[in-house]
């Protein structure tokens, strides 16, 4: 009998073609729009560079100042000598106007207390942008003047010129084998993939209200089945289709995103290790999803309260925005989301070589979130029966 529960199952699962529209195609495209959304928040480059307009007039100062903002990654530099703010900004397309005096090196020397460099800049710029440009500038500053100083002492001020060449980062992993660095296609694929898995509820509470109405549920129990074969003949197909999507999901990440110009997904980790968190994932996903089916009365409620949930659940977990750019309240409230166990289990493997030891903890959440929902699933639904 349990054969035939999960060949109605696979039926039904494989005829709602909206479902699985949801579950495959809606992640794909989130994995392959966040990667390339994200690429400059991981990357140590721009693509496209700021545009940055030095206002001030020109003497050898000054096109030293122009050519070291024009050597960082960030910026591109132009000097302008003329032009209101608003033609620089709006027409000419600036990111910033950089207000600075040719003479900037004596007024330093000099300790000119009114010596000022300002700057100007869309509304819409973000302040990390500025940081960047105002630390860039005290940079170029410092070493031209520390150049001087050393020309003039006779000291080889080359050393300088290329120190902060010399400084490196090396990213440390759990094995203490350094590998490639994090990318955005590293943190998009495990975040929305585990996003689509708690989006099994659609398909789930589709079938499963419609069954309670149609009275599916009492005839299977009139032939004497028990509750337990059935909610498992509930979780055995969809965990299958959950496998699925994260083969799918994988290969999005490692042949689709790189060629709309995005990084490739290069996982660190164990692919044995990812079938565990991923396992553990999809039972407690389907444990919710059964739960929240069993508390609605009709399919619209389900996804109402279950889309709502998933969509809080992630936006706490750090599915749409990494948990890095939080402040630290909501990086502790989002330890109590069930995606972002998910979340940094994956992570664990993916980015940082983790081991079986790493993923435990998250591993036990999940498996007891799971069965608390079940339980509480398979209490309602006998309560319901019994009725």
């Amino acid at each position: 009998m349990f054969k035939y529960i999960l060949k109605k199952e696979l039926l039904l699962i494989f005829r709602d073609i909206h479902a699985l529209m949801v579950l495959f195609i809606m992640p794909a495209l989130f994995i392959l729009i966040m990667s390339l959304a994200l690429k400059n928040t991981y990357s140590d480059s721009f693509e496209t560079k700021l545009k940055v307009a030095v206002v001030s007039s020109e003497n050898s100062d000054i096109k030293e100042f122009v050519k070291g903002l024009n050597k960082s990654k960030y910026f591109s530099a132009s000097l302008v000598k003329e032009g209101t703010f608003d033609t620089l900004i709006y027409k000419e397309n600036y990111d910033f106007i950089v207000i600075i005096d040719k003479n900037f090196k004596s007024e330093i020397n000099k300790n000119v207390k009114d010596f000022e460099i300002k700057t100007f800049s869309k509304s819409s710029i973000k302040n990390e942008y500025f940081y960047i440009l105002k630390n860039s500038i005290a940079e170029i500053i410092s070493k031209s003047i520390m150049k001087d100083y050393f020309i003039k002492s006779k000291i080889d001020a080359r050393t300088l010129s290329v120190l902060s060449d010399k400084i490196s980062n090396t990213y440390i992993y759990k094995d203490n084998k350094p590998r490639l660095k994090a990318s955005s296609v590293q943190q998009s694929v495990p975040a929305w993939l585990v996003f689509s898995m708690f989006f099994i509820l659609i398909p789930i509470s589709n079938t499963f209200i419609n069954e309670k109405n149609f009275g599916t549920i009492s005839r299977i129990r009139s032939i004497n089945v028990s509750l337990f074969p059935i909610l498992l003949g509930k979780i055995i197909p969809y965990f299958i289709v959950n496998q699925i999507q994260v083969v799918i999901m994988i290969l999005v990440g490692i042949f689709i995103v790189p060629l709309f110009g995005g990084d490739s997904l290069i996982i660190s980790g164990n692919y044995l290790l990812i079938f565990c968190m991923s396992s553990a994932i999809s039972i407690a996903a389907i444990c919710f999803a059964l739960f929240i089916a069993n508390i609605s009365k009709t399919t619209e409620e389900a996804t109402s309260i279950g889309g709502v949930t998933n969509i809080v659940l992630a936006a706490l977990g750090g599915i749409m925005v990494p948990k890095f750019v939080m402040p630290q309240f909501m990086q502790d409230i989002s330890s109590y989301s069930p995606m972002s166990w998910g979340l940094e289990g994956l992570l664990e493997i993916f980015v940082r070589g983790g081991s079986f030891g790493d993923i435990k903890i998250y591993l036990l959440y999940l498996i007891i979130f799971a069965i608390t929902f079940l339980t509480l699933a398979y209490m309602i639904l006998k309560k319901g029966n019994n009725q």
